[in-house]
């Protein structure tokens, strides 16, 4: 079941919200000790709640963004999981935005933030990926109007942070400070 609303204050700029209750069943997992081995964790409930907002704030600035706050958990005891455990990789708020600025004619920049709170590896909730906050950034120049040089920063700051789990003892390191540099042409 879900409800949203979307208005538009402006015609360049939208809001978003919306209110959801996700039901499943013969919900599967990952084992906690054994990621070769899938697990059956019965029904499984996601309440939550979106807001968004993308679009043209004035003629430099620009955003899209999002918050989402959830709560996913298992709905009735088995033997791989009890009632009330959180679903792995589910954090319950989450939160990004990017501003993208326009400095001159051909020159711009962005900067974003990615964020994402506790949340943990397996379905048995013993291991917790620690909450991050990444930050993220670009400068670009559009030499020709079918040309345009692009740098990218993301994660700036080097955070140590943790992406992606398969279980408790498989667990993905987020990619450290890493600089790309593109040269990006359309054709028509």
């Amino acid at each position: 079941m879900e409800t949203g609303v979307k208005w538009a204050p402006k015609q360049s700029l939208t809001i978003t919200a919306a209110l959801y209750r996700l039901d499943r069943t013969n919900t599967r997992a990952t084992d906690p000790n054994d990621a070769t081995r899938i697990i059956q964790t019965g029904a499984a409930r996601a309440n939550g709640l979106e807001i968004g907002a993308t679009g043209q704030l004035n003629r430099f600035w620009s955003i899209a963004g999002g918050y989402a706050n959830q709560k996913a958990f298992v709905v009735s005891d088995t033997t791989a999981a009890r009632a009330g455990a959180l679903i792995a990789l589910a954090p319950r708020p989450t939160f990004s935005l990017w501003n993208n600025f326009r400095l001159t004619s051909r020159l711009g920049a962005g900067l974003g933030l990615v964020s994402r709170s506790d949340t943990f590896a397996a379905i048995d909730n013993t291991v917790v990926l620690p909450a991050y906050l990444r930050t993220d950034a670009a400068i670009f120049w559009n030499v020709r109007e079918n040309l345009r040089v692009q740098v990218n920063g993301e994660n700036l700051f080097d955070r140590r942070y943790f992406a992606n789990a398969d279980n408790n003892f498989n667990i993905s390191p987020g990619n450290p400070r890493a600089i790309r540099i593109a040269l990006i042409a359309r054709f028509r």
